[in-house]
């Protein structure tokens, strides 16, 4: 006799492998646009930095050309050197003018004189010198240099150098050049070189390199001007030089798990790069990626438990059949086989109980109606918080914390934690109007410390209102719809929030100085789903509608002399 199999566990084991790969393709899609997000997000606050590092270097060699630009067109310091040049030799009392002049400039640019030496070669070869870290090799720099300036430009930076000092070890420096030349006739006297120490450059960087992320300057060829470690000065950054070859440098580039992140300084050809962990970069993937494995996990033995239920609803159906046929057969009449859900069941069953079968069909659809309506309220508490609000939140405070403001990364933490205790508590459907302005003080706070000096809330509540009872999480969409619509506009956004009681009605206006809202876009909020949140005013609006009835509901209004003006409408309990 052959061997029945059950059809029954077939179709389930199915259904299951079937389910499992959806899970699994699902956490993988979330998993990668996480990542892409999270790199996005990553790449442009690190360009932000570079682009404010690069700005302040970009300034230091501005003022190191002016500088130089004022020592060259000293008038002092030309007449001497015409001096020279008629025929005169440069005699030490002249020698120790141009270097005390000279000297006196140098010591006059701001804190950081200590790093610069100027050294002046006139044409008859005499050098005049604030130290002694110069080349001794200085014919052949003058030769260089003079035909470097041949350009007309006047004046030009020139690759780093080194020298061996008194204590054992090597200081590096570059050298700005400038003709030292008479302003008017333009007769040239010289060449002035500032030797520029490269801690100039370093220390717009150095206190944010860490074990995670490093800086270096290097030239359009790859060569390293500044870096930390200046052993490795003059050597050339190969990823650079690779991905630049290839065309590849668009501003970021990955290798050897460190995403490299470049920025041009403008004036000199130099770029600003950073280097980033990878796996410090995409840190906040781990708790993502540990979210994914429960839920999968927790989404696996789920599936298996609620098949597992499932199949036992369908086998019980048929084995109570097979007993009541069998019952049947042996002549009971006044037997009734309970209706079932599953169709094939119910056709079965209408001959021996039509009336039963019917009502069970009207409570199993009252009873489907009422699920479903608390899946929509799950819902709707759930969607509170817009994931990307969320981020860039975490981001905010990630950011305060490397700038070292603990004071306000702690400060966004507080609220952000007041914040998601509550919308994750699953409290009640129904809270006081005090408690939802602390749950919209805080988010308003929060939004505030991102947006600084952006936009003003103020809560204009009647005393008599602030006890009554409002649907939960219900302002909050509103409020996030009137912030981001303010930022379009360059000017202070005032936001009021007011309530009143008038009858047996409590009305709640939010009314803003924005941007405005047209007439034809409030129809259209009102025809469809318009998403203006994460949550929706048409939601909003359809939810007090079934909570209090179709009296009830959001009304928009154009608000004078400008802005918009939203009134929500409550039974006051």
């Amino acid at each position: 006799m052959m061997k029945k199999r059950s059809l029954i566990l077939q179709l389930f084991i199915m259904l299951f492998l079937i389910l499992q790969c959806l899970i699994a393709f699902l956490a993988f899609s979330t998993y990668k646009y996480a990542e892409s997000v999270i790199l996005k997000e990553v790449i442009q606050l690190n360009t932000n930095m570079l682009q404010q590092i690069a700005i302040r270097i970009n300034q230091e060699l501005k003022d190191v050309e002016v500088l130089a630009s004022r020592i060259a067109y000293d008038t002092s310091i030309i007449e001497s050197l015409k001096k020279s040049s008629g025929g005169e030799s440069a005699n030490k009392e002249q020698l120790l003018k141009i270097e005390g002049i000279m000297s006196g400039y140098i010591w006059s640019y701001r804190s950081t004189a200590m790093l610069i030496d100027a050294h002046l070669i006139d044409k008859r070869g005499n050098t005049y010198s604030t130290s002694y870290s110069m080349s001794s090799n200085q014919e052949a720099d003058l030769a260089a240099f003079d035909k470097a300036l041949e350009n007309g430009q006047g004046s030009g930076i020139f690759p780093i150098k080194s020298y061996f000092t008194a204590t054992g070890g090597y200081n590096y420096y570059f050298q700005v050049a400038r003709k030292v030349e008479d302003y008017i006739s333009k007769q040239d006297y010289g060449v002035l070189l500032l030797n520029v120490n490269e801690k100039l450059l370093g220390d717009n960087y150095i206190r944010l390199t860490n074990e995670e992320k490093d800086f270096f300057i290097v030239d359009q060829d790859g060569l390293i001007i500044s870096h930390k470690d200046k052993s490795k000065i003059n050597e050339k950054l190969n990823s650079f030089v690779e991905a630049n070859s290839k065309n590849k440098l668009n501003n970021y580039y990955l290798q050897e798990d460190k995403l490299f992140i470049s920025q041009p300084i403008s004036g000199c050809g130099w770029y600003l790069v950073e280097s980033v962990s990878l796996a410090s970069a995409l840190l906040p993937l781990e708790k993502i990626e540990l979210f994914l494995i429960t839920f999968g996990i927790l989404c696996t033995l789920l599936t298996g438990v609620v098949l597992c239920v499932v199949a036992r609803k369908i086998a019980e159906p048929l084995s109570l059949l097979r007993n009541k046929m069998t019952e049947f057969n042996d002549g009971n009449l006044s037997i009734q086989i309970q209706d079932s859900t599953y169709k094939e069941f119910s056709e079965i069953s209408i001959s021996f109980n039509e009336l039963i079968q019917r009502v069970n069909f009207l409570l199993k659809e009252n009873v489907n109606n009422e699920r479903q309506k608390r899946l929509l309220e799950l819902d709707f508490l759930r969607a509170q918080i817009n994931p990307h609000f969320i981020y860039n939140t975490l981001s905010s405070i990630r950011f305060y914390v490397e700038m070292g403001k603990n004071k306000e990364a702690e400060e966004m933490l507080y609220h952000f934690s007041k914040l998601l205790r509550r919308v994750l508590s699953r409290g009640d459907e129904f809270v006081l109007l005090r408690d939802e302005v602390k749950h919209l003080e805080d988010y308003v706070v929060l939004q505030k410390m991102r947006y600084a000096n952006a936009f003003l809330v103020e809560f204009l509540l009647a005393e008599n209102t602030l006890n009554a009872q409002i649907p939960s999480f219900i302002l909050q969409p509103i409020i996030e719809n009137a912030i981001f619509y303010g930022l379009q506009v360059n000017r202070l956004i005032v936001i009021k929030v007011e309530a009143e009681l008038a009858d047996d009605d409590l009305y709640i206006t939010i009314s803003d100085n924005g941007i405005g809202m047209s007439q034809e876009k409030i129809t259209e909020i009102f025809n469809k789903e318009v998403q203006m949140s994460r949550v929706g005013i048409l939601n909003v609006h359809e939810r007090i509608r079934i909570l209090y009835g179709g009296a009830y509901g959001l009304t928009i209004e154009q608000n004078d002399p400008e802005g918009t003006k939203v009134i929500l409408k409550l039974h006051y309990a």
